[in-house]
């Protein structure tokens, strides 16, 4: 890794779910990241959370290959981001981590206001009612009169810039989502910000992708590098296949 890039992983879960892969992730994770595990009651919430903290650890290893992966230790900040406690390194590694129903995702970087939300494109959950409530007037009034299928990817699009710039400004939702509008057109992606927010809208650069016809992912980077940090999509090889796999 060098200084101004951002690494991002992303396992689509069909595609890998297995019981060693499962159990390949339990084994980074610590006593504490497992017990959390077992006590989610739906199969499929429990599979995303071993997955999603068994690929941090394997992508933080990646970052800092002299660091077994069950080493990494986390602590959280006041409004709940993690961070690495331990161990301690020469330059510093920040990182964040999302999954949703079957996605998980992480981007690591030198630069902490780093942030990236991966969601499921589920009508159920995407709803003009739930637009109104959290998104600014000018991304209500972009989504107004579109077809059903758009409304779904257009709500999403705001939906994880939005929520991948909480995560790397760290501040969780302590930011009304209402006092920031994100602006999409084909020239690229920005921001705006009511005058309270204190926040630089220049050095914010963001990202979308779809990992697959189902999810959508978006990346923030605050970095306030020149042109933005270089992202570099990075495959992690899985421990569950062995030196030849």
């Amino acid at each position: 890794m060098t200084a101004d890039t951002l690494d991002l992983y992303v396992w689509l879960i069909e595609a890998i779910d297995s019981g060693p892969a499962r159990e390949a992730c339990r084994e980074v994770m610590s006593a504490d990241e497992r017990q959390r595990a077992d006590r989610f009651v739906f199969e499929r919430h429990r599979h995303q959370f071993i997955y999603a903290h068994g690929m941090l650890r394997l992508a933080l290893s990646e970052a800092a290959p002299d660091v077994a992966p069950s080493d990494w230790t986390f602590a959280t900040g006041p409004h709940g981001r993690p961070f690495i406690a331990a161990p301690a390194r020469p330059r510093a590694l920040y990182f964040n981590l999302s999954h949703t129903e079957g996605c998980v995702a992480c981007v690591v970087s030198g630069h902490e206001a780093v942030g990236v939300d991966v969601e499921e494109l589920s009508p159920r959950r995407a709803r003009m009612e739930t637009a109104e409530g959290v998104f600014s007037r000018d991304e209500i009034a972009s989504l107004q009169g579109l077809l059903p299928d758009e409304f779904v990817r257009g709500f999403f699009d705001y939906w994880t810039l939005k929520e991948a710039y909480l995560k790397a400004r760290g501040v969780g939702l302590h930011l009304p989502l209402d006092r920031f509008s994100m602006q999409i057109s084909p020239d690229g992606i920005g921001v705006s910000f009511d005058p309270e927010i204190d926040d630089d809208a220049g050095k914010w650069r963001f990202t979308q992708t779809s990992p697959s016809s189902l999810h959508r992912l978006s990346i923030a980077d605050g970095s306030g590098v020149s042109g933005g940090l270089a992202i570099r999509t990075r495959a992690l090889r899985h421990p569950w296949q062995g030196a030849n796999g």
